[in-house]
């Protein structure tokens, strides 16, 4: 089992998790991407069960920034690594990345507002979006990484389903808790939007 986490100073809030994982058994890869390319895909190819942490499309799983541009790592060329293993993509239009390159088993997800140039970009398609400050943001990754962290410490990926259903429920509870909690002032909007995390997330199953 391993688990990529590219660095990156976006996706940095996702440590508790990447720690998680790795206290659960997953060998973690922290790196930079860029230098270390070529011991990730050894990684992933050796591997049956991958976890990334990340950002991505719906044609690519994205590694360490460049010079300030988004690098792929993961993509047409190379997606054979890929195939017949248990999978679990946390990153954006991962559900459609896994639709587009048929991996089966998988867990995917679509659009998270993890950070304010994907609030300015989800505005930029639907001008109804809600316009979320780093306070709304903050509470909506914890949010996301508290349902990921209790939905693997109390399943696995050798049950994808069971998997699948513990995310769903442990998101339930964080809408619940930040309705009640209302720890920032848009937080209606912010439980919607782990409403849509939760919707959104998408389970491919093995083909019989």
């Amino acid at each position: 089992m391993v688990c990529i986490f590219p660095k990156d100073e976006t996706t940095d809030f996702l440590l508790p998790l990447y720690d998680k994982l790795c206290s659960l058994g997953f060998k973690g890869l922290h790196v930079d991407t860029n230098d270390n390319i070529e011991l990730v895909i050894e990684a992933i190819d050796k591997a049956k069960v991958v976890v990334f942490l990340g950002h991505g499309t719906s044609y690519s799983l994205m590694g360490t920034p460049f010079n300030g541009d988004k690098t792929n790592i993961i993509h047409k060329e190379n997606i054979s690594i890929l195939k017949d293993k248990r999978i679990f993509l946390l990153s954006c239009r991962s559900s459609e990345f896994c639709e587009t390159y048929n991996l089966y088993p998988s867990i995917g997800f679509g659009m998270m507002p993890t950070g304010l140039e994907d609030v300015h970009s989800m505005i930029d398609e639907d001008v109804n979006f809600p316009a979320l400050e780093q306070q709304d943001i903050d509470v909506y990754n914890k949010a996301l990484i508290n349902a990921i962290s209790s939905a693997f410490n109390s399943g696995s990926m050798d049950k994808m389903e069971d998997l699948y259903n513990k995310v769903k429920l442990y998101a339930n509870i964080e809408i619940t808790n930040c309705l009640l909690q209302k720890n920032t002032p848009m937080y209606r909007e912010v439980a919607d939007l782990i409403q849509d995390m939760k919707n959104e997330c998408t389970i491919f199953k093995q083909q019989v």
